[in-house]
């Protein structure tokens, strides 16, 4: 790839024709083995990923768009052995659960969650296992039973206002 790589987000539509943000050319892609390196010092590792450039052949811009970020990501989650972000989506939809209702069954947070799926960031291990464990039939209905269990039989922890009013008043 040229200095002129740059990141650009595509269309929604795969068939859709791509132009060039510079000179406004059709542009091609080039599907090609590429190194990406992850990590830093010593725990540096290279890692090899089939990657689609977008390459205009009238000025020579070539960039990555989504998708290309998007099989980047993966192979790092894959290097790092955790779901993909399209693995913890699909996750979430085989249980049916939108995003804020696997948060309140979970405990994870919402902006946790989106993160997640979105390639922004990548989870931890023991978030991850906790993530593969929803893969087991008997784990959502055992997470709603305790969700259950713990709304209606424990009782609710004052917030720091209320906290606060009681102990002013005594």
């Amino acid at each position: 790839m040229t200095d002129t790589t740059t990141l650009i987000s595509r269309d929604d539509d795969p068939n859709a024709m791509l132009t060039c943000d510079v000179c406004a050319q059709q542009v091609k892609t080039e599907w090609g083995e590429h190194a990406i390196e992850y990590g830093s010092g010593d725990m540096t590792a290279r890692l090899d990923v089939r990657l689609p450039v977008r390459r205009c052949d009238h000025c020579n811009f070539s960039y990555l768009d989504d998708e290309g970020e998007r099989l980047k990501h993966e192979a790092v989650c894959r290097h790092l052995g955790v779901l993909t972000p399209r693995e913890i989506r699909d996750i979430r939809t085989r249980l049916g659960l939108s995003r804020s209702a696997l948060a309140a069954l979970t405990g994870i947070g919402q902006a946790s969650l989106s993160r997640w799926e979105n390639g922004i960031k990548i989870q931890t291990p023991g978030y991850d296992r906790y993530l593969r464990l929803l893969n087991h039939a008997s784990v959502a209905p055992l997470l709603k039973q305790l969700c259950h269990v713990r709304t209606t039989a424990q009782p609710r922890h004052a917030t720091r206002r209320e906290a606060d009013a009681s102990t002013s008043t005594s």
